[in-house]
């Protein structure tokens, strides 16, 4: 049987905040704030453009970034988020709103474990445009993700308007854990294909998680389990035309 790295197994709700002078010498995001720009944003400021996220996957992020914070200042550990590339990328909406497009399991990990502001780059400023335009847009380029944590379509007035708000997906978590096995693999990320590849995964197996047995109730408190079955769902010849396929159910 697989072992699950410890990471991915529930941990303790962490509490960790940054002190305002380390953050007093950073530019910090406003509505004006045009396209290129890196700057602070406060976490509880930005709307998520997906429903839910895998919680198991958010813990295993909290409990690396719990381990980063102890190891550095605070000064050092946005340094530390510039440095690797962890900048939530935001689109300003009408009203000047903050819409994060990506990076959602590592805001809300940063959100759990106390932290108050991050890193934004701002991919576009449509604060001028109307809702209906905005929204459009970012469909357009699959910028949003249209589906609630049981995959069911949902329109854009549904989705949560607080980080804190994201519902839990256990497809999702179990679509990562397949990929660190090695059951699927990320390719290029600029391939329409590769978009949402997780959550296109994730469907996947909910779609087939009746051969597990398993009760969905019971993933996250099984999760060893639960990615072994669904690493041998990953494998089976239905999930060839899944993009990153491999067939394999480690990465031995």
């Amino acid at each position: 049987m697989r072992s699950i790295p410890s990471a991915w197994l529930p941990i303790p709700f962490l509490v960790f905040s940054l002190a305002e002078p380390a953050l007093a010498q950073n530019k910090n995001c406003g509505p004006q704030s045009q396209k290129g720009e890196t700057c602070l944003c406060e976490i509880s400021s930005l709307h998520p453009t997906q429903s839910s996220v895998g919680i198991a996957e958010v813990r295993i992020k909290a409990e690396k970034l719990k381990a980063k914070i102890e190891k550095r200042s605070e000064a050092d550990f946005l340094g530390y988020l510039k440095k690797h590339e962890k900048e939530e990328p935001v689109t300003i909406g009408p009203g000047g709103v903050f819409y994060i497009t990506d990076h959602h399991h590592l805001a809300r990990a940063l959100y759990d474990i106390g932290v108050e502001e991050t890193y934004c780059t701002i991919v576009d400023n449509l604060s001028g445009a109307t809702p209906d335009a905005f929204w459009k847009q970012l469909e357009t380029n699959n910028k949003v993700y249209l589906k609630d944590q049981n995959g069911n379509p949902i329109t854009p007035r549904d989705l949560p308007t607080s980080i804190k708000d994201l519902t839990n997906n256990p497809f999702r978590s179990l679509a990562g854990a397949v990929r660190e096995f090695c059951g699927f693999e990320k390719g290029d990320p600029n391939s329409s294909g590769e978009d949402y590849i997780e959550f296109q995964w994730g469907d996947y197996l909910r779609a087939h998680w009746a051969q597990t047995g398993i009760a969905t109730s019971d993933i996250d408190a099984d999760f060893q389990d639960a990615t072994n079955a669904a690493l041998g769902l990953a494998a089976q010849k239905d999930a060839a035309a899944l993009p990153g396929y491999t067939g394999k159910t480690s990465c031995d």
